[in-house]
C-alpha cells in the first residue's frame, strides 16, 4: 500500500503550478511542523527573519522558504509577500527525499572536485561557490547548510570538517585521496 498526502480541488480544469525555487529551509520536528501547519496565518519569527528569501521574480518563479518536517518528510513552501506569516503556501508531500537526493548529488560533486584538485588532502569550498556551481544557497542558520554538513560528515573519505563563516573547511583521508591520484603520490 502506498500512502501519501494530497490537497484536492473540485472540478478544476487544470493545475496552475508555478516554478518554485527553495531559497532556504526551516528544519522542524514533527510537533513543530504540526503546530505550524495548523496555524499558517500566525506570525512567525523564522518567516519575519527571512522575508528577503521570498519573492516572485521577473520570470514568475516563486522563491520561497520551505518549512520541512524532518520526521515525516513533508514540507510547506512559503511565499510571505513581506508579511510575517505564510501568506501563500504550497503543501509538498515527501519533499525531504527529493532534497536529500539533490544534496547527496551536490556532495558527490564537491567531494570529487576536492579529491581531484587537492595536493595535500585539505580543501575549502565557499558558500558562494556552492550557490554558483550547484544552485544551493547556504546561509547562516539555514537548513540547507545543516543538511549539506550532515551529508558531508557521513562521507567516509572525510577526516575532518569545520564550518566557517562563509565556507566548509575539509580534510580528506589520504588513502581515499591517493586512490584518485595514484601517479602523483608515487615516488620515483
Amino acid at each position: 500500500m502506498l500512502i501519501t498526502k494530497g490537497i484536492f480541488e473540485r472540478k478544476i480544469p487544470n493545475f496552475n503550478a508555478a516554478n518554485c525555487i527553495i531559497e532556504g529551509i526551516e528544519l522542524m520536528d514533527e510537533e513543530e511542523f504540526k503546530e505550524f501547519s495548523r496555524n499558517l496565518l500566525k506570525d512567525r519569527d523564522f518567516i519575519r527573519d527571512r522575508k528577503d528569501e521570498m519573492y516572485i521574480d521577473s520570470d514568475r518563479q516563486v522563491h520561497g522558504l520551505l518549512a520541512l518536517d524532518m520526521d515525516s518528510g513533508d514540507g510547506i513552501l512559503i511565499e510571505s509577500q513581506g508579511y510575517d506569516y505564510a501568506r501563500y503556501a504550497a503543501f509538498l508531500p515527501n519533499i525531504k527525499s527529493y532534497i536529500d537526493k539533490h544534496i547527496s548529488m551536490v556532495v558527490d560533486k564537491i567531494m570529487e572536485e576536492a579529491m581531484e584538485n587537492t595536493s595535500n588532502g585539505s580543501w575549502v569550498i565557499y558558500f558562494d561557490e556552492i550557490e554558483e556551481n550547484y544552485g544551493l544557497t547556504v546561509r547562516e542558520n539555514d537548513g540547507i547548510g545543516t543538511m549539506l554538513m550532515a551529508e558531508l560528515e557521513n562521507r567516509e573519505e572525510l577526516a575532518e570538517l569545520e564550518i566557517g563563516e562563509d565556507c566548509f573547511d575539509m580534510m580528506l583521508y589520504i588513502e581515499h585521496w591517493s586512490e584518485i591520484k595514484p601517479f602523483e603520490n608515487m615516488e620515483m
